[in-house]
């Protein structure tokens, strides 16, 4: 990241390198899984032939994770995984847990330091009759990894450099979500290693080619941005709507949502001072929906201006994109869309960054006043309902 040098050495230093050192860092979090591949092994055959319920869990960006992820399988997993943010688990787990099922909780979190972390924990521990943990950190000094019961918990700690020194999830984000990605393919790793290798290619390609075209989408006097995606991307679309909004320090106003759920009301946030985000999908019968809600917003309210971002051509007719991104040429082949997922999230963050510097704030600490923090505080943990 050569843009904004000046600035960089002062402001957003940290943001910066933890953005541009993912590609090297997805390479490392692959290692990471490949050397745990017996144990990781060895924890998933207590499943074999059971009927599992897997809930994946986090809070914030770590539950955004979750969103994107949700349809790749645990090896030996009878169903497909849900999503429950530890905000929602701990205050009503009646509602999401079901006690007599083998449960497992995969809990994302860059610290684990959050008390939500080791409060969710605990009330799946409490809640079911059988309870196991998959802990996937950055932080070997967190709670959440130094005090879960080791006998029924799988842990997967990351490198160090993906534990983000500044406020926003970068590294931290894209690692885990790639972690849990390849721990649903730890039987076929040998394959995977040309896939995360041609990752890495993708996230130097946006540093390369794109990083000046994303600076000069920071320049426009936007002060909305809706992201829109389908499938697992919508849960990129969900973490780039934060990215941008906490970076900026809610000077953006951000949304996110599908591109058919879009229609269903959150159209109206768009005005001419919003930026229209739209993550396509390779799948042809979703981009054929994609494609129809676009048309229908160049009627009416196309905002400030667009950004295409895919890894196919796109062919919109009567469309005239004010900018597009779109690194097709190095996604030859039929790649699984949840890497797609990892790689996407680089344009957001990038996005932010560059933003955060137009608007005179530092990226590393863009919360001038305070409201938001790395570690969420002023969490009171109480004790569950008998």
């Amino acid at each position: 990241m050569n843009k904004h040098k000046s600035e960089v050495d002062t402001q957003g230093e940290f943001t910066a390198k933890e953005i541009a050192q993912q590609p090297i860092v997805w390479k490392k979090t692959f290692e990471t899984i490949e050397s745990q591949k017996i144990e990781i092994e060895n924890f998933l055959e207590r499943f074999l032939g059971k009927d599992v319920d897997v809930v994946l869990t986090g809070a914030g960006s770590s539950a955004f994770i979750g969103n994107a992820v949700y349809g790749v399988r645990l090896k030996h997993q009878q169903k497909q995984s849900r999503v429950v943010p530890t905000t929602e688990l701990i205050t009503h787990p009646e509602y999401f847990l079901l006690p007599t099922m083998p449960t497992v909780l995969v809990s994302f979190a860059r610290s684990g330091n959050s008390p939500e972390s080791l409060a969710a924990v605990q009330v799946v521990d409490q809640f079911c009759m059988e309870s196991y943990h998959i802990v996937i950190t950055c932080d070997e000094n967190g709670k959440l990894y130094t005090n879960t019961d080791p006998e029924r918990t799988l842990k997967i700690l990351l490198p160090p450099e993906t534990n983000d020194i500044s406020l926003a999830m970068t590294s931290s984000f894209s690692s885990m979500m790639l972690a849990f990605i390849l721990l649903t393919k730890v039987d076929q790793l040998d394959k995977e290693r040309t896939k995360i290798n041609e990752l890495s290619n993708w996230g130097n390609v946006i540093l390369d080619r794109y990083e000046g075209l994303i600076s000069d989408i920071a320049s426009i006097d936007f002060e909305r941005a809706v992201f829109l995606g389908s499938g697992p991307l919508r849960g990129t679309a969900e973490e780039s709507h934060l990215k941008l909004q906490e970076l900026t320090d809610g000077k953006v106003i951000c949304a996110f949502n599908s591109f058919l759920g879009f229609r269903h009301g959150p159209r109206a946030i768009v005005n001419d001072k919003t930026l229209l985000v739209y993550l396509f999908s390779d799948d042809p019968l979703a981009r054929k929906y994609e494609y129809d809600l676009v048309h229908q917003i160049n009627q009416n309210g196309k905002g400030i201006a667009q950004v295409a971002i895919s890894h196919k051509p796109v062919d919109i007719d009567g469309l005239t994109f004010d900018l597009i991104v779109c690194f097709g040429e190095v996604n030859e082949g039929n790649t699984e869309i949840e890497y797609l997922c990892v790689v996407e999230i680089m344009l957001a963050q990038l996005l932010g960054y560059h933003k955060s510097l137009n608007l005179n704030l530092n990226p590393d600490q863009p919360s001038v006043s305070g409201t938001i923090s790395r570690v969420v505080e002023g969490v009171i943990i109480y004790n569950q309902k008998n």
